[in-house]
This record gives structure tokens, C-alpha cells and sequence, in this order.
């Protein structure tokens, strides 16, 4: 699969490795993963117009606030609703709107073991901050960034980035590693 951020160029993306007999909660906790979100905000997933979440006990509540009909994630499998060249959104905190256009590049069997249930294969770029205010946020916080802050408030934006931020990085080894780290607990 390959997971392209939506609305930033140039792109951030990973193309990871998953087996099909995961379902959407475990594509959830993958995708959190291998692009460096840290999971502390809901999400869904729309799959051919049908949404896929989390149904607990607040998730349940705001969904039926805004009458929105979500389908229970953890009872879905991968293999049961997608297939090689299918195509679908992830969208993570709704306050952002972190969305990610999802694409199964394809499908095989794999006759080797993977090292854990899903396999960082490649990417490009860092992952923004959490909460900087989604994609417009996040370029102006790059904006910031690059000139420096003429004020205090800019200042304060610029804490939200980690030390030495470089959007354009992307450590491969060390995306493989938090999977493996993920999947060993």
C-alpha cells in the first residue's frame, strides 16, 4: 500500500507492507506507525462511501451527534474490502483533517514470514507535529520556519516543531524499527 498525506507538495508518503488478514484498527495502528503519528485522535476510514471507525462508548456518541453511520473497524477485514488497485481515505483528527489517500498497489502472496505484521518498506519527508492546525497550519508553521518568527506568537508556533525538525527527512531504519517496536509489545 502506499499512503500519500493529502494537500502537501512536495508529497509525504509511505509505501508499507501489511498482510491482508489485519483489519482496520491494526491499518489504523500501522499507518499511525510508519507516518510518526502519535494515535491521540480519532479517525475513520472511508471505504467505496462506508465509514469504518471505532464505535465505543464516545465515538458512538458524537457519531450519532452528527448522524453519521460508522461501521465497527475491528470487525473488518483488510482482504474483506479491499483489493489490488483499491483506493480510500483515512482521515485523522477531525479538528486537522489529516487526510490520507490510501492506494494497494497490489496484492500477493508472501511465502516469507515478515518480521512483524506490517513492513515499512520506503517514504518521503517527516511527518508534521500533531495539532499545528492541519495542512495550512503546517505550511505556515514551515513558512516560520524557513524566514524565522518576527514575533512572539511565531516563536510559540515554532515550539511545536521537534528539535532540529527537517521536513524534508525520512529515516527508513528508524520507521522499521517503531513498527517492529509497536508489533514486539
Amino acid at each position: 500500500m502506499k499512503i500519500d498525506l493529502e494537500g502537501i507538495e512536495p508529497p509525504i508518503w509511505r509505501r508499507i507492507q501489511i498482510a491482508s488478514s489485519q483489519n482496520l484498527w491494526g491499518l489504523h495502528n500501522v499507518i499511525q506507525v510508519a507516518m510518526g503519528w502519535t494515535g491521540s485522535h480519532m479517525h475513520e476510514f472511508i471505504i467505496k462511501k462506508v465509514r469504518y471507525g471505532q464505535t465505543d462508548d464516545e465515538a458512538g456518541e458524537l457519531n450519532e451527534f452528527y448522524g453519521v453511520e460508522i461501521k465497527e473497524e475491528s470487525e473488518v477485514i483488510l482482504s474483506e474490502v479491499m483489493h489490488a488497485r483499491s483506493r480510500f481515505l483515512y482521515v485523522y483528527d477531525f479538528g486537522d483533517d489529516w487526510r490520507h489517500v490510501i492506494k494497494v498497489e497490489k496484492s500477493e502472496d508472501v511465502h516469507e514470514p515478515l518480521k512483524a505484521w506490517a513492513t515499512v518498506i520506503e517514504g518521503g519527508r517527516n511527518c508534521p507535529p500533531e495539532d499545528v492546525g492541519g495542512v495550512w497550519g503546517y505550511l505556515e508553521l514551515l513558512e516560520i520556519q524557513q524566514r524565522g518568527a518576527k514575533n512572539s506568537e511565531e516563536e510559540s508556533f515554532l515550539e511545536m516543531l521537534p528539535e532540529g525538525f527537517n521536513p524534508d527527512e525520512f529515516d527508513l531504519e528508524e520507521a522499521q524499527a517503531a513498527m517492529e517496536e509497536y508489533y514486539a509489545e
